[in-house]
């Protein structure tokens, strides 16, 4: 059986920026526990290979390195991974022309390729009808989960408004209160819940962000219901207007403590605009764009519970994102041409192979309206139904993968796909939102069949035991059937570098004696090496003992 590693190297860099003697430090050690191949992130987001002043090539060095070392050396491509999540950042920043970031309702993200940056509308677009504003708010109604009295009186409620969701000013208008028990559908069943209704508003337009102060906020909340459901907006007509709920409101000093940080200054294109480095290096400045400014963390589910009366708070933005910002959409050529580029590059570079990964940190709470993008729309004949729109968008990704695979195998190099739990069932984990794109058909079997010469399972963190086994053995049955290796990734949250390693020892131990996996891997180098005072990179010696029970070659 073979063993593997994969670096991303954005998480590496937090100990250092990289040079060669690093590179030879991190390889010895791989090598030394038994690892015959390197798998590398090469992710264009973040600038990590422009950053040395005296040329360093640190992707070809890490080839010439690892190879120093006996050790093959694939370049991992995330092609999904365009930008568009983590942080969200106030709207009123600066945002030039041209600036490599990403902008809509939520605000701005700093999280972007240069290409993403200028091609924001080849992301996965949601359903038409779902994310348009119809005009202003003309009714709040507040929605608890079921039909108990509840403590909030009208006295306690109050509502404020901003274009740009920061500084925000409270609605002086006219509004009358009342209380209703109505219908609501729910899952699993549906039920009478109490509604606190703030009617009559006269909102003016533009004022898309709305923000409801409870001034009754304590432990003893109860006010509480799904995030997806415990508030509704109303324009005057009484058309719906669609709105996403914030996750929480962001003080200045969270984001200024690693936006002015050496290692977010160098590597976020976003941070080295003067401008913007001004503002987060000015506290008065900074706080002026925080004020009451508010983010939308979309791993979130709308399922979550939100209990009004305990946050002391409800801010929605009026309306969807339009796009699934980062979430490139293969159906356009220029989107798989860039796709393409990326592993051209890497070839380049010298390496052994390409390892493709769906999986990608752009997500969304309805990841079920995304990726009706007008070109789908259009090939589907005005047809939106699930199937015929997940398998356009499965065929412009699979017609990517076979690119991709004559482009490799052209330049005598070899290619591998990882395979995601996903693909088969929900993810496990309470709360969390789908990591790869939403509405393809994944054509696996296809790729394991036709494209690629080894497969990797990647997600043994998101399932349940019972529901793991079940994953394994049905990529495991037809990646035997067609003599394809296939390697299965170890779960990232049970390693690390001082240990202990006993999850770790127990999926060799389950792993090896299954005869369809060959190799297992280890993610990510980040949790088991480190740089130590001397300036050099260790590895974890509990992980090389526990490696040293085990015999690995290549299979």
């Amino acid at each position: 059986m073979k063993l593997i590693a994969t670096t991303d190297y954005a998480c590496n860099i937090g100990q250092c920026f990289y040079r060669r003697s690093h590179l030879d430090e991190m390889h010895k050690y791989l090598a030394s526990i038994g690892v015959t191949r390197h798998h590398w992130i090469y992710e264009p987001t973040w600038d990590h290979y422009g950053i040395y002043d005296d040329g360093f090539d640190l992707l070809a060095e890490a080839v010439k390195s690892a190879h120093a070392h006996g050790i093959e050396f694939y370049a991992e491509i995330k092609p999904f991974e365009g930008g568009g999540d983590g942080n969200s950042f106030p709207h009123t920043l600066p945002f030039p022309e041209g600036v490599c970031a990403l902008k809509d309702i939520r605000g701005i993200y700093t999280a972007a390729r240069p290409f993403t940056a200028a091609n924001p509308h080849f992301s996965l677009k949601r359903r038409p009808g779902t994310y348009e504003v119809k005009g202003p708010v003309s009714t709040i109604r507040l929605v608890k989960n079921d039909d108990k009295l509840t403590r909030i009186r009208p006295e306690y409620l109050s509502i404020w408004i901003s274009k740009t969701n920061n500084r925000f000013e409270q609605y002086k208008g006219p509004v009358s209160f009342r209380e209703s028990v109505e219908w609501r559908q729910a899952y699993p069943k549906s039920k009478e819940c109490r509604i606190l209704h703030l009617e009559g508003l006269q909102i003016p337009d533009g004022y898309n962000y709305i923000l409801v102060r409870c001034s009754l906020a304590d432990r003893n909340g109860d006010f509480t219901n799904e995030r997806g459901s415990i508030i509704e907006l109303q324009s005057k007509d009484g058309s719906v207007i669609p709105s996403v709920i914030s996750t929480g409101k962001v003080d200045f000093e969270e984001h200024q403590r690693s936006c002015t940080s050496p290692l977010n200054e160098k590597i976020t294109r976003y941070f080295r605009l003067p401008e913007v480095c001004e503002i987060f290096h000015d506290t008065d400045k900074g706080k002026w764009h925080y004020q009451d400014f508010y983010s939308f963390d979309e791993t979130v589910r709308i399922n979550v519970p939100y209990t009004l009366d305990r946050e002391g708070y409800i801010a929605v933005a009026c309306g969807k994102p339009e796009y699934m910002l980062g979430n490139l959409h293969p159906i356009y050529p220029e989107v798989r041409a860039h796709w393409l580029d990326m592993i051209r590059h890497c070839l380049d570079k010298g390496m052994d192979g390409i390892n493709i990964r769906t999986a990608n940190h752009t997500r969304s709470p309805e990841d079920w309206e995304y990726g009706f993008n007008d070109l789908v729309l259009e090939i589907a004949n005005g047809k939106t139904d699930y199937p015929t729109i997940r398998r356009i968008n499965g065929d412009a990704y699979t017609q990517f993968l076979r690119e991709a695979r004559d482009l490799i195998k052209n330049r005598g190099k070899s290619i591998s796909i990882q395979l995601y739990s996903q693909m088969l069932m929900p993810d496990n984990r309470i709360g969390r939102t789908n990591y790869i794109p939403p509405n393809f058909e994944w054509q696996w079997e296809t790729w394991v069949r036709e494209i690629a010469d080894e497969l990797e399972f990647r997600g043994a963190w998101t399932l349940r035991p019972e529901n793991l086994s079940q994953v394994i053995e049905t990529f495991g049955a037809i990646t035997r059937e067609a003599g394809k290796p296939f390697c299965f990734q170890g779960n990232m949250k049970e390693i690390s570098f001082e240990g202990p390693l006993h999850f770790t020892g127990m999926e060799i131990d389950k792993i090896s004696k299954d005869p369809s996996i060959n190799g297992f891997v280890l993610y990510e180098t980040n949790k088991f090496t480190r740089l130590n005072k001397a300036g050099q990179i260790e590895g974890s010696p509990e992980l090389k003992r526990l490696l040293e029970k085990y015999r690995f070659t290549e299979k």
